[in-house]
């Protein structure tokens, strides 16, 4: 029950990125095709966003596990511990070719099309 609860809060977290719009930024959520508008480095620093989101989650989720739960061994939130060390480059690379494979989901919150290819990529 405790996985699920942080998997929520991981795509949570995800949800409230914040899109970026000619006029500057706008609240809300980038989705496939607002990716696929960016320049190099608007799509770089909005991966590298995501990826803090992710890693620092995961570091404040090992902060509230428990001794207990630390003795079961429980990890905390997945996909900072897969993602953790791969160059940026490979990670964009990976996700830019989940959008290209995928352009029936570029309407959709492009945070959920890089969690479902890292969770493929994690379970590799």
């Amino acid at each position: 029950m405790r996985q699920f609860y942080m998997s929520l809060l991981l795509v949570m977290s995800l949800l409230c990125t914040v899109a970026y719009s000619d006029d500057g930024v706008t609240l809300g959520y980038v989705t496939g095709n607002d990716y696929m508008k960016m320049d190099e480095k608007s799509s770089t620093n909005w991966l590298i966003g995501v990826m803090d989101g992710i890693m620092a989650e995961d570091l404040w989720c090992q902060a509230l596990l428990s001794s207990a739960d630390k003795k079961e061994n429980i990890k905390g939130p997945w996909l900072g511990r897969c993602i953790k060390g791969i160059p940026i480059s490979q990670i964009k690379a990976i996700f830019e070719k989940e959008l290209k494979d995928n352009p029936d989901s570029w309407h959709a919150p492009a945070a959920l099309a890089f969690n479902t290819r890292f969770k493929q990529f994690c379970e590799k």
